[in-house]
């Protein structure tokens, strides 16, 4: 009987030390950083030039972000054409923004936009004119 006492004893001071020897709580991050809720498959809902609404000439636009920090942009054209684009990503829950990285050439670019109640909100100036673009979940 004494002999099983020492054991669970041991097997509850291991535990102890396993669970509780780690980094503090406050340190570990948010749940949204932990659980990321924003993984998944946005479709495009809006898509402006300037003043003109370019999203009829568009099937089908999905952005995509998995859990390892990867997102992938595919569209599919009224036209028949598609195409892909992607690279990395990274949310700021805090600020409630994601960053997107992509190479181009021999360089990374990255751009932060804004994620309001769950849409991600793309602005871009093309030139004189203003690329406005909104991604939601379905």
């Amino acid at each position: 009987m004494f002999k099983k006492r020492i054991a669970v004893f041991f097997t509850a001071l291991c535990a102890l030390f396993l669970f509780c020897a780690c980094e503090k709580v406050e340190d570990m991050g948010t749940l949204p950083d932990i659980s990321k809720p924003y993984v998944g498959e946005y479709m495009l809902e809006r898509l402006m030039i300037g003043d003109r609404d370019m999203t009829e000439h568009f099937d089908e636009a999905k952005l995509s972000l998995t859990y390892d920090g990867k997102f992938k942009l595919t569209y599919q054209e009224a036209d028949g054409q598609s195409g892909e684009y992607g690279g990395d990503y990274s949310v700021s829950t805090e600020r409630e923004e994601i960053t997107f990285s992509s190479k181009a050439g021999l360089r990374t670019v990255s751009r932060t936009f804004p994620i309001k109640n769950g849409a991600i909100f793309i602005d871009l100036r093309l030139g004189p004119k203003l690329l406005h673009a909104e991604f939601e979940m379905p």
